[in-house]
């Protein structure tokens, strides 16, 4: 079976001759500024979404255009929003509205937290759809979320018009050291050298710039509480319940360098969904993809978003 993996895109990119280059550049550029909905996107707005049973915090990017898409996004394990900071703008950008949702116990999300199952979770995404009167939209999980989002495809197929999966794991064990990436999310009284040093382990690629490295660092919260009952609604739901994602077009978007979630979870899922998946690994790039690459990132969206309109 031939794998839809793209790594040679951006490796040839750096070899190619200027000609070549400057091409590259331009498609980029129309992927994400020349589409039907060419628009500009207006500042992030915070607001609180009462669900009943829980307030959620979102943020929103939102373009200005007519009609626009609605993209619900869901950041990693006891993550906020700002993992979306840099792509966020850019799919506003090409016309879409993205809304982050900041889970239960997240930046003042409220809710229960005791005897979660990714069930819940997914049922608090259907409840901000409701919110926004959404019969249809796209469904965008990072890291963790990655797993909500598929089990909201699965509960509620005919709402979700696609799945995009960045850095995804799920399947195949992480390949760093046991416990790193737990003292990196879970323990706020290391120095900033020692948060540097795990972040670079566990969730960037070797190549990725310092200052990028540092101003995750800086901006690193804690939501320890939130953290654990994602932990155990995973723990709580088989994985066989989520893992397909329903039977809807899916995108994996994955940094070749990710050791938090290896790529080879990508060529499983692959192999598994054949044409129904598409699948972009991106060179010099580790777990945080959004955060090293956004442009890239974001261009990879959108294609596939305009080839599953609403």
């Amino acid at each position: 079976m031939i794998l839809l993996t793209q790594p040679n895109l951006f490796n040839i990119f750096a070899i190619a001759p200027t000609g070549v280059k400057v091409w590259f550049f331009v498609f980029l550029i129309s992927i994400l500024c020349n589409t039907q909905n060419l628009a500009i996107a207006q500042d992030e707005s915070h607001y609180a979404i009462n669900i009943g049973h829980a307030k959620l915090m979102v943020v929103e990017w939102t373009p200005d255009s007519e009609s626009p898409e609605l993209i619900l996004a869901l950041p990693g394990s006891g993550g906020d929003f700002s993992r979306y900071k840099r792509i966020g703008p850019l799919l506003a950008e090409a016309g879409y509205r993205i809304v982050v949702i900041n889970q239960r116990g997240i930046m003042g999300s409220t809710g229960q937290l005791e005897s979660l199952t990714l069930h819940d979770l997914a049922d608090d995404v259907i409840s901000v759809a409701d919110h926004f009167g959404a019969r249809r939209f796209h469904m965008v999980g990072w890291a963790f979320g990655n797993r909500t989002s598929r089990m909201l495809a699965t509960d509620y197929p005919e709402r979700v018009a696609s799945v995009t999966l960045i850095a995804a794991g799920g399947i195949v064990p992480a390949l760093t050291k046991p416990g790193e990436l737990g003292s990196l999310l879970g323990d706020k009284s290391l120095t900033f050298n020692e948060k540097k040093g795990l972040a670079r382990r566990t969730l960037f690629s070797p190549s990725t710039d310092e200052k990028i490295v540092e101003d995750y660092v800086k901006t690193l919260s804690y939501w320890p509480a939130a953290r654990a009952a994602q932990q155990n609604a995973n723990r709580n739901t088989p994985l066989e319940e989520w893992v397909d994602g329903g039977k809807g077009p899916l995108l994996m978007v994955m940094g070749e360098d990710d050791l938090t979630a290896p790529i080879e979870n990508g060529h499983l899922m692959k192999a598994e969904h054949g044409e129904r998946l598409r699948l972009v690994i991106v060179p010099n790039a580790g777990h945080a993809i959004g955060l090293e690459k956004p442009t890239e990132t974001a261009a990879t969206i959108v294609e596939f978003l305009k080839g599953h309109p609403l």
